[in-house]
């Protein structure tokens, strides 16, 4: 067994809880830094700024990456999605 084996087993008996799933974001409003705690939030999740509270989305891009981006943005593209989504249903109806 090797040490990371021996370490996460260790972490696993005592009740600890490992976080390796750290990002740090740059705000695009005020340009404070702030890191999020990946392991406590899913796709979809809103999180806002330390400083200025700009609450931004998890979500995941094509490879599954992980990102943070502005919510309005966010709600922009999903009215955007939607509405195409209606007009190709209007086609198909005829």
């Amino acid at each position: 067994m090797n040490f990371l084996a021996i370490l996460e087993r260790f972490i696993k008996e005592n009740g600890w809880k490992l976080s390796m799933s750290q990002m740090k974001k740059l705000c695009s409003e005020c340009k404070a830094r702030f890191d999020v705690n990946l392991d406590d939030l899913e796709e979809g999740d809103a999180v806002a700024c330390s400083e200025c509270n700009l609450e931004y989305t998890l979500v995941a891009d094509k490879k599954g990456n992980l990102k943070l981006i502005e919510s309005k943005t966010f709600e922009m593209e999903d009215d955007e999605e939607e509405s195409s989504e209606e007009a190709e249903e209007d086609c198909d109806s005829d």
